[in-house]
């Protein structure tokens, strides 16, 4: 049995009762993760593009948006949806972004089909569980293809948000068959746009191309039913041969569920999670010794060459630029004691204090460490102090990791300060508890009452 057909049988027949409860909490979590980040980016420059974009094109009101009152057809609502979502790269990360391409292809099904709320959690879920199997199964070259310019996000995420998608409207296995590989043939998404509002597209284009491709497998519509596993079908061509392992898909399908086991991280700050332990690394150290800007000379972190090939912009005079910007991100954190969603407009980013800070930084650049994953992943950070004194500190394992999970305080106090950008008062409390006890919820469309304005 091939990859395609494995991951379609299970997509097709998993239910939330098959689901652990470690699974289903955590899928929730990840759920109210994602929707706060993209109310959050309704009220951004980009993400008012997006919206007017969405209602210029019209359509068919099926499906709902985030933040606002639009309404529109499921593929342009997913496509919105997702595009805000990724859009202020705050959303999850770990095996790349998949939350961000999966939700809203649940979601754009969820009130038409009448899905419940279990329903909806189930699906994302499942959705999350087909993305982590494809990129396990190609893991061992994913540093390729990101070295290429190919983003994983946008190659893996349509085919888990038309598995996603399939289960809300409960695609049977040939149908989600289709649907899986139809969508593959949308895989894209290049990293040349990182730093820019181009990369929140990619999250959209893979939930449209779910929710396409599911459109058309609920109609029987022909295509090769080895879409991913096939001689000239998704691995194959973005892989090539010798280059993945499916064997790795079908390992404990069903009872192992990678929502768990490796997890996701929910990001503690808004920037690409490559900065994500040296930013850890340097709060901890202001912290831990109460220092202040004042206190410090200079900012020393050291990185493996790759990271560099993702954090890539130096002293960047685009505030966007800054959530791709190593020393950027760390000379806002030293100026601050913090790095928020207000860290990167173009007048903080061009303040003389901010371009003083950015001159305390240095990134040190280590070929040496070799081809080591350790040493890929390491930043530790060294500050010097005015009064000669060195102090150095690595984190392993950030905040909002598996192996360092935010409280459900941290994760409200996050989702609270994105949402209330369009959420207020009893709107935004309302919102928190439809996401608390979302398989409760008889429809899943009482979540898009909540989501919405």
């Amino acid at each position: 049995m091939g990859a395609t057909t494995i991951l379609s049988e299970f997509a097709s027949k998993t239910r939330i009762t098959d689901l652990s409860s470690e699974a289903i909490a955590a899928t929730k979590r990840h759920i109210l993760d994602c929707s706060g980040v993209g109310l959050a980016a309704t009220a951004e420059p980009a993400g008012r593009v997006i919206l007017d974009i969405t209602r210029e094109e019209g359509g068919a009101p099926l499906a709902r948006v985030l933040g606002s009152n639009l309404r529109s057809n499921a593929v342009s609502a997913a496509w919105a949806n997702g595009a805000l979502s990724h859009l202020l790269d705050y959303d999850d990360t770990g095996f790349s972004h998949p939350t961000a391409c999966i939700l809203p292809a649940a979601l754009a099904f969820a009130e038409q089909s009448n899905a419940s709320g279990a329903d909806l959690v189930n699906a994302v879920c499942v959705g999350l569980e087909v993305f982590e199997r494809m990129s396990r199964s190609g893991r061992q070259h994913e540093h390729v293809l990101r070295a290429r310019g190919f983003h994983p996000t946008s190659l893996y995420g349509c085919s888990a948000a038309a598995a996603a998608a399939g289960s809300i409207v409960k695609l049977n296995p040939s149908q989600m068959a289709v649907a899986i590989g139809l969508a593959a043939a949308n895989a894209g998404g290049l990293t040349q746009h990182f730093g820019t509002w181009g990369k929140g597209i990619h999250a959209g284009n893979a939930a449209r191309a779910g929710v396409s491709s599911t459109l058309l497998a609920q109609k029987n519509y022909f295509a090769d039913p080895d879409g991913l596993d096939g001689d000239y079908g998704f691995f194959s061509a973005f892989h090539d041969k010798g280059n993945y392992d499916l064997s790795r898909v079908s390992e404990k399908l069903g009872t192992h569920w990678s929502i768990v086991d490796p997890g996701l991280t929910v990001k503690a700050y808004p920037c690409c999670g490559g900065n994500l332990r040296a930013l850890d690394a340097a709060q901890g150290l202001l912290r831990e010794n109460n220092l202040t800007f004042d206190d410090v000379a200079k900012l020393e972190v050291d990185v493996h060459p790759d990271l560099l090939n993702t954090v890539r912009f130096h002293l960047p005079t685009q505030g966007f630029r800054g959530k791709f910007s190593l020393d950027y991100v760390l000379a806002a954190m030293l100026l601050d004691g913090r790095v928020d969603l207000d860290s990167f407009s173009d007048a903080y980013c061009n303040a003389p204090k901010m371009r003083a800070s950015l001159a305390k930084v240095q990134i040190n650049n280590h070929p040496e460490w070799g081809d080591d994953a350790t040493a890929r992943r390491r930043s530790p950070v060294t500050m010097t102090l005015k009064d000669g004194r060195k102090v150095t500190k690595q984190v392993d394992k950030v905040r909002g990791s598996p192996g360092n999970p935010m409280t459900r305080d941290e994760l409200l106090g996050k989702y609270r300060g994105c949402a209330s950008r369009v959420l207020k008062g009893d709107r935004l409390e309302k919102s928190i508890a439809a996401l608390e006890n979302l398989e409760k919820l008889a429809k899943a469309s009482e979540l898009m009452d909540a989501l919405t304005v």
